[in-house]
Formats: structure tokens, sequence, C-alpha cells
């Protein structure tokens, strides 16, 4: 923005900080049940089940961890907006950085 700095109403900020609570609040929801898929049963003995279930289990906790990231960048960006806009633009630039290197992961 080159030295231009941004301001946000009084009002703006309280709904940018109302939809980031909810979407911090949505994305525990989804870590939580994510919790679930990490420890796995009922896939048998045979040595092709249990590598199976490996993968689901890889799978649960790599979902875990990106919901996680998530919740960091959200909250990041709802401290910004809750402190009047201040750092929004290196905020924005830093949760774009780690959504472009969360589909690089997811992409692999």
């Amino acid at each position: 923005m080159g030295g231009k700095s941004l301001r946000l109403s009084r009002e703006t900020i309280d709904e940018c900080v109302k939809a980031c609570d909810e979407l911090i609040d949505g994305l525990r929801v989804q870590q939580h049940k994510a919790r679930s898929l990490q420890y796995l049963s009922g896939f048998g003995s045979l040595d092709s089940a249990q590598q199976l279930k490996a993968g689901f289990e890889r799978k649960g906790h790599e979902l875990y961890d990106r919901l996680e990231q998530f919740i960091e960048a959200a909250t990041r960006m709802r401290n910004n907006f809750a402190a009047g806009g201040v750092g929004f633009e290196q905020m924005e630039q830093e949760f774009s950085q780690a959504l472009r290197g969360i589909d690089r992961e997811i992409n692999q």
C-alpha cells in the first residue's frame, strides 16, 4: 500500500472480530472431530489392514495439524482486527503465505 495505512470504523472492526471468532470456533469444532481420526480401531490384524489403519491415522494427524495452522492464522487476524486494524497489512501477508504453504503441502 506504499505508506498508506488502513483505517477501520469501530463497527467494521467489531464485525471482523466477530467473524474471526466464529471461524475460530468452527475450526476448533472440526479439530476436535479430527482428533478421533488419529487413533482408529476395527481394521483387523492383517498386515495390509494395519498399513491402511496407519495411513488413515497419519491423515488424521495431518488434518489436525492443518486445522491448528488455520486456527493460529485466524487468531492472529482476529487480534489485529481487535487492535483496530493496526498491523493489518502484515497480518494479511502472513495469512496469505500460510494459506499458500498449506496449499503446497496438500498438493504434494
